[in-house]
């Protein structure tokens, strides 16, 4: 995917949730099913019961993920570094411990750096503020749910997968969830209806269905077509190049499905970075 193309659906996606933040997060409160397995992980990995637990979340939303774990793990002391491009979805973070939150939009920024490289001074400004923000080789557990497919083109998934890896100490585990919502008859249906409507009434100049990548759809909300986000449906044999992508960084100790009616909404990839 060409890079103007790939920062138009980038600012499409920011401009849905700053326009519907409120609503999205009133739907999401309850923790995904697929979670309780990343809990048994951790303990897997950390212990039962461990002292403390230094966790990164790439696209945290509303922090409902921190809820969960801090349910999950209530004598562990967690240690959150947390960052999202909307800032209205993070509104009632103060209720938890711990979590050092930054508004950042990371996209864009690794878009910059990929095409004019660390030297251009925009670019430059950009990198800065992202290792600024991320960890490095510091957490235990980074996470990333609902974001990945939001990331137009597979090198652009790569540099965010890469980064994941960074923000965890060797040994760490690094958890992605990729949505393949086609697999959802009601969504695969509200999709083609969204498109048709795109193409009457594109959501940004230029806008053609052959600018877009097998698997890249477009989606509206709630009973809505044509409130636009960009969203891409990930087939296994993606997910496993993304994996090989890692190495030698970091190699995958699991995969599974979970979440929605059919238990098969997201698959789950889980990597271990190693010594």
């Amino acid at each position: 995917m060409d890079n103007a193309t790939a920062q138009n659906l980038i600012d499409l996606n920011t401009r849905f949730y700053a326009e519907h933040a409120a609503s999205f997060s009133a739907t999401r409160s309850a923790p995904w099913e697929g979670w309780r397995h990343v809990a048994d992980i951790a303990r897997e990995h950390f212990g039962d019961t461990p002292a403390a637990l230094r966790v990164f979340d790439l696209a945290c939303g509303n922090l409902r993920f921190e809820r969960f774990l801090a349910e999950q793990l209530p004598h562990t002391s967690l240690h959150v570094t947390a960052i999202d491009n909307c800032p209205a979805l993070a509104a009632n973070m103060n209720e938890l411990a711990r979590v050092d939150y930054h508004s950042l939009d990371i996209l864009t920024s690794l878009l910059a750096e990929d095409e004019y490289g660390s030297d251009d001074a925009i670019a430059g400004s950009r990198t800065s503020a992202l290792n600024t923000a991320f960890p490095h080789a510091s957490c235990d557990l980074a996470v990333c749910f609902g974001f990945m497919h939001h990331v137009p083109g597979a090198k652009l998934r790569q540099a965010v997968l890469s980064r994941l890896i960074d923000a965890v100490r060797p040994g760490g585990i690094v958890v992605v969830s990729f949505w393949q919502f086609m697999n959802d008859g009601r969504i695969a249906r509200k999709s083609a209806r969204s498109l048709d409507l795109a193409l009457a009434q594109p959501p940004f100049a230029g806008f053609a269905s052959s600018s877009l990548e097998e698997g890249d759809h477009l989606l509206g909300w709630q009973a809505d077509d044509a409130a636009f986000r960009y969203c891409h449906h990930f087939s296994t044999a993606e997910i496993d190049q993304l994996a090989a992508s890692a190495s030698p960084l970091a190699a995958p100790i699991d995969t599974f499905s979970a979440d929605g009616s059919n238990h098969s909404l997201n698959r789950y990839l889980v990597l271990q970075r190693n010594a």
